[in-house]
């Protein structure tokens, strides 16, 4: 097998590396790939696998909640665990302090390729080189970040930011260390290919179009939709008192429209004259109100319409916010077995990766 999955609930992050390493003892692990609520962080659960597993590279993200095969868990870290049979090699890098954006992705990007032989082998075998990028998520500089990421290489990359659970604690891991307000870029040499997919589960509520006229992009927040106030536009188009508009953000979101794909923007809380975005949201970007649809029924169909052989392996990328929704609509057990059908993991993101930072968004790497 070349891929293999797993969830361990440890009493702490040494006894759940143990755990792993005895799961794992037979399998010549290339890639690991874990996703940990943030109570493993106080004992080190990158430190703690890469000293189970000394031969193989190692990434993570801390998560509010996490998937495994057909499980929805908590309190928990989901274990991806992938062999040369499916990934023949991997590049990693770490772009610390994003929020600063000195950072030189086109010279980073063009030492990662030349592992590889350089940008015209990946050009004459795209088909099988794919990134991961994880976000530590309160730098909030996705945005820029995925912009230039885009500039310096044709590579599709796909991922998440990181989500903490209540002790707040939001990270990132590569091998045995962690990391604060960083990007963690990984290259991978697929044996066989890829596919990605995102699902959103979204449709546009009313044709009325709006341009976004005032807005403050580094602190994500959004001020005026063409000259006046954003909230008052939001509310005419729901057909609701301005007052209530809070209580609208999650199930009726922003979307920028392009080519028929929808990338979706959502509220968070009102400030002062504006209200703030888990994405931000640049001036003279023209966006639709939108509603939520059937996440279950929408997903099965993306997966379904794509997946249409046996993987060897399927990493979600999905919002929190979705899970949310899918915790008021007691619809995780039905969403996570459309999930069961493959080896697979995923954790709960504060905002998704795939080509630009988007929120309320599934983004799915698939490895063949």
């Amino acid at each position: 097998m070349a891929i293999r999955t797993l969830s361990i609930k440890g009493i702490d992050s040494h006894d759940m590396a143990q755990q792993a390493k005895i799961v794992l003892k037979d399998f010549n692990i290339k890639l690991l790939l874990f996703f940990a609520s943030s109570f493993y962080d106080t004992s080190s659960p990158a430190k703690e696998l890469s000293i189970a597993f000394p031969n193989s590279r190692i990434i993570g993200s801390t998560s509010h909640s996490k998937y495994c095969n057909s499980n929805y868990t908590n309190h928990s870290v989901s274990i991806m665990a992938i062999d040369k049979k499916s990934v023949e090699d991997v590049c990693i890098e770490v772009v610390e302090n994003i929020e600063q954006k000195d950072y030189n992705l086109h010279g980073l990007m063009q030492q990662m390729e030349a592992q590889f032989g350089g940008q015209e082998e990946i050009f004459n075998h795209f088909d099988r080189y794919v990134g991961i990028v994880l976000f530590e998520s309160s730098a909030k500089a996705e945005e820029v970040f995925m912009d230039s990421l885009g500039i310096a290489s044709d590579i599709l990359f796909v991922g998440g930011s990181s989500s903490s659970t209540e002790n707040n604690i939001s990270k990132i891991y590569v091998d045995d260390k962690s990391y604060t307000k960083t990007a963690v870029l990984a290259i991978l040499k697929t044996v066989n290919g890829y596919d990605i997919l995102k699902t959103q589960s979204v449709c546009i509520l009313s044709d009325r179009t709006s341009l976004v006229t005032k807005s403050d992009m580094h602190n994500r927040i959004l001020y005026e939709f063409d000259n006046r106030p954003c909230s008052e536009i939001y509310a005419e188009v729901l057909d609701i008192p301005k007052d209530q508009i809070q209580n609208y953000f999650v199930s009726n979101l922003l979307g920028i429209v392009a080519d028929g794909e929808i990338f979706v923007r959502t509220f968070n809380q009102i400030k002062e004259d504006g209200i703030t975005l888990h994405c931000g949201l640049p001036e003279r970007a023209e966006i639709n109100v939108l509603k939520i649809g059937d996440i279950v029924l929408d997903t099965q169909k993306a997966l379904d319409s794509v997946i249409t052989y046996s993987p060897a392996g399927v990493i979600n990328f999905n919002c929190l916010y979705h899970t949310f929704e899918m915790l008021n609509k007691e619809l995780t057990e039905h969403y996570c077995s459309l999930f069961g059908r493959y080896n697979s993991i995923g954790f709960s993101t504060n905002g998704e990766a795939f080509l630009g930072h988007i929120n309320e968004t599934s983004t799915i790497l698939v490895i063949k």
